[in-house]
C-alpha cells in the first residue's frame, strides 16, 4: 500500500511541525521579562516589579532592582500596560509596585533597598512616592500623588 501526499498535505504537516517546535521553544525558554507568563503560571517565589515606562519613580528604582538581580534574586518586571491582567490580579494602583512572593508582601512607590530587604525578611509592607496607574485610560494620571 502506497500513501500519496499532495503539496497541500506536506504544507499542513510542516506548519504543524513548526507550531509544535515553537510551542516547545516558548515553553522551555527562561526569561527575566515576566510579561511572557500567563496569569495561571505566576512563579511561586521571586520578586515582581510592576512599572510603567513613563513613570520617573520607576526609573529611580532601577539601581535598586539591578542590585537585587546582581545578588541572585529572581526578579520579574511587568509593564502594567502590557499585562494589565497581572497588575489587576495583584491590585496594582501605583508604580513602581514590588510584590515579594510567595507571601505577596507589597511595597508601593519608590522604596529603598533596605525597605525591600525588610519586606523579604519580616514581611513589612512599605509605601513610598509613586505614580498612579490608570490602566483603562492608557497612561499615568498623576505622579507623586500616592
Amino acid at each position: 500500500m502506497r500513501i500519496s501526499l499532495g503539496r497541500r498535505d506536506v504544507k499542513l504537516f510542516l506548519i504543524g511541525v513548526a507550531i509544535v517546535l515553537l510551542a516547545f521553544y516558548l515553553g522551555t525558554r527562561q526569561s527575566i521579562l515576566f510579561y511572557e507568563y500567563l496569569p495561571h503560571s505566576i512563579p511561586e517565589n521571586g520578586i515582581l516589579v510592576f512599572y510603567q515606562p513613563s513613570c520617573p519613580k520607576c526609573i529611580e528604582e532601577i539601581p535598586v532592582i539591578q542590585r537585587l538581580v546582581n545578588e541572585g534574586y529572581r526578579v520579574h518586571t511587568i509593564d502594567v500596560y502590557e499585562r494589565p491582567d497581572i497588575a489587576a490580579l495583584f491590585g496594582v494602583t501605583v508604580t513602581p509596585t514590588i510584590v515579594i512572593l510567595p507571601e505577596r508582601t507589597k511595597l508601593e512607590g519608590a522604596v529603598s533597598y533596605d525597605d525591600i530587604m525588610r519586606a523579604i525578611k519580616e514581611g513589612v509592607e512599605v509605601k513610598g512616592e509613586g505614580c498612579e496607574v490608570n490602566i483603562e485610560g492608557g497612561g499615568a494620571i498623576a505622579c507623586g500623588l500616592t
